[in-house]
């Protein structure tokens, strides 16, 4: 993630890449509470690596946050690591 020239600060920026690493540090049993294929999901974890199918070792790890509207959809976000709220 990069945000340039949004007005965002760039201490919020470091922040919440500090706070995904966290997030990212889990154990997998807490990260893939939040699996789910549901692209609609108001959070989702997941991985484009897939042992059995690709050929290359390249692959990412990611985290989905839906954020509109917030009021809505943060008591379905992780409360771990609590930085990430």
């Amino acid at each position: 993630m990069q945000l340039i020239n949004h007005g965002i600060a760039s201490e919020s920026v470091l922040e919440m890449i500090q706070a995904a690493r966290k997030f990212f540090e889990l154990p997998f049993e807490e990260r893939s509470k939040y699996m789910s294929k549901d692209q609609s999901a108001p959070v989702r974890y997941g991985t484009s690596f897939n042992q059995n199918k690709d050929r290359v070792f390249c692959w990412r790890d990611f985290i989905k946050l839906n954020c509109h509207p917030l009021s809505d959809v943060l008591p379905f976000w992780p409360s771990s690591p609590a930085e990430l709220r």
